[in-house]
């Protein structure tokens, strides 16, 4: 029997006290998986670690927690919603100062995987809190609250990393969670145990269980590494592929007839959940790429600084603080299907705006562009997601947001190594195209020489400064393309939102 329904939601500072707690919760834990990127140089120099080696601080966290996300309805069901996320909260704070005081490389690997594990919980418990102690017709406020975390904890992460690592040294960027997770354990735990659902002792399905894990760990290592060692060129990669569809083919077959399940799959019977889920992975996954590529762009083709192209990104932030809240209450009122398709139209105007960066582009242009694309975003998150959970029974709900957040999580790691992959690939084919047009013998090759000469000491350098000038316009040639891509995968959901029901229904309201 479950206890606090959304008839006896929390009112006043209360329910003020607890979104606040529970978000915190969430933005804590997606900062994470940004904030020690930019630490990696210095963290594998001071644990004695190569560059390569490095990576993994990233790659052990994101593994566990994909692994974890999809049983988290499994978890909740067989120990309660709210003493799951407390102990999840309490867990993540305890490994963030493991690792910030971990000794070596190895230590920190451990910790960090063990911090992913408890961060699989928090993001869809965070989402199915936050819906349970809001009333039915306040729930658009609910997601848009949690989309904040979502969509600004990402951009965030890097600036304060890069920021954090500078002034105060890498280990701060865990100890900075110790604090924050202790407080927002106590409040979530003194304020919702009311909100507690029964625990079910129900079988373990260890055959589906055991699937699940090796498919998803063999899957994300293949995205992780596959820009690395060129994909299907090499055995690893292949190895881990195969490895993968076996285990996801066998699960699916497996769970599909198994009475215990330890991930429901009846939610895809559901054709609201798999379009919603579906259609904001593929605009989540098209922000982080935006997000992942823009600065290192920035960085190695313009000469900005990590902190410089942290502050010209921020601006992405403005627009889903002010906006998210206002969408997701408007939604009770205008057609969602409208709402996506106006959406997607203006996030692929935003991508194209992001395509016609050039080596003369300025830090103004820039910072406009990402502002114009977080005023638009949510115009296509909000609809989404919550048309996504439109007629899921409550009891469902915590699976529904651990294969929500699992699906979009996977889907912007998949996008990511793949942009990386063709904005490599088009750099080459742009280079050998530029070769061409300034091949030795034509007049474009001597005119652009001739111009560099007269600014540079020698021939040499002359030609050394026309060949990096070539490299870095191929490399923003194919920048470009990226954007492109994006704008092609985008485009298509005004059509798919026509699939979606034209208004928003709450999760738990009567439809």
């Amino acid at each position: 029997m479950q206890r606090g329904s959304a008839g006896d939601s929390l009112r006043g500072a209360r329910l003020v006290l607890a979104t606040i707690a529970v978000a915190l919760a969430s933005f804590m834990n997606i900062l994470d998986t940004t904030i020690a990127i930019v630490a990696l140089p210095t963290i594998a120099g001071n644990l004695a670690a190569t560059p390569s080696q490095g990576s993994w601080i990233i790659t052990s966290y994101s593994i566990c927690l994909a692994v974890v996300l999809p049983l988290s309805g499994w978890i909740t069901r067989r120990f309660g919603e709210v003493r799951t996320f407390c102990a999840a909260i309490a867990l993540f704070s305890l490994t963030s100062w493991l690792c910030a005081i971990a000794t070596s490389f190895n230590e920190l690997l451990l910790f960090r995987a063990l911090q992913g594990c408890s961060g699989g919980l928090l993001l869809p418990l965070s989402q199915s809190l936050l819906l349970r102690i809001y009333p039915p017709q306040r729930h658009g406020l609910a997601l848009a609250i949690w989309s904040i975390t979502s969509s600004v904890a990402p951009v965030l992460g890097p600036l304060l990393g890069g920021v954090i690592t500078d002034r105060f040294g890498w280990h701060w960027i865990f100890l900075i969670n110790v604090p924050v997770g202790v407080v927002c354990a106590v409040a979530c735990w003194t304020l919702l145990r009311s909100y507690e659902t029964a625990a079910q002792r129900e079988p373990v399905d260890l055959v589906g269980l055991l699937l699940l894990v090796v498919g998803v760990i063999s899957f994300q290592l293949v995205l992780d590494r596959g820009v690395e060692l060129d994909w299907l060129a090499s055995t690893e990669i292949c190895v881990l592929l195969g490895a993968s569809v076996l285990c996801f083919g066998f699960f699916l077959a497996w769970e599909w007839y198994e009475p215990h399940p330890v991930v429901d799959l009846s939610l895809f019977g559901h054709r609201n959940f798999v379009t919603g889920t579906f259609g904001l992975a593929i605009v989540y996954s098209v922000m982080v790429l935006a997000t992942v590529t823009y600065p290192i762009w920035l960085q190695t083709v313009m000469g900005y600084t990590a902190t410089w192209s942290g502050l010209v990104m921020a601006p992405f932030g403005l627009g889903p603080i002010f906006l998210m809240p206002l969408v997701g209450q408007r939604l009770q009122f205008w057609d969602a299907r409208v709402t996506i398709s106006l959406g997607t139209c203006l996030f692929a105007a935003a991508l194209y705006l992001h395509a016609l960066s050039n080596p003369d582009t300025t830090a103004g242009y820039v910072a406009g562009s990402r502002l114009f694309m977080g005023l638009v975003l949510p115009l296509a998150w909000m609809p989404l997601m919550m048309l996504a959970l439109v007629g899921l029974p409550q009891e469902k709900m915590a699976s529904a947001t651990g294969i929500f957040n699992f699906v979009r999580m996977l889907a912007s790691s998949l996008g990511t190594a793949l942009a990386v992959t063709v904005w490599d690939q088009r750099s080459i084919y742009h280079r050998e195209r530029l070769a061409e047009i300034l091949g030795p013998d034509t007049p474009q090759f001597q005119q652009t020489l001739d111009l560099l000469s007269q600014r540079l000491p020698d021939a040499q350098s002359a030609l050394a400064a026309l060949e990096r000038a070539v490299s870095l316009q191929a490399r923003t040639l194919a920048f470009d393309d990226v954007f492109y891509l994006c704008i092609a995968l985008v485009l298509p959901l005004t059509l798919c939102a026509w699939l979606l029901p034209a208004r928003a229904f709450t999760p738990g309201a009567a439809a």
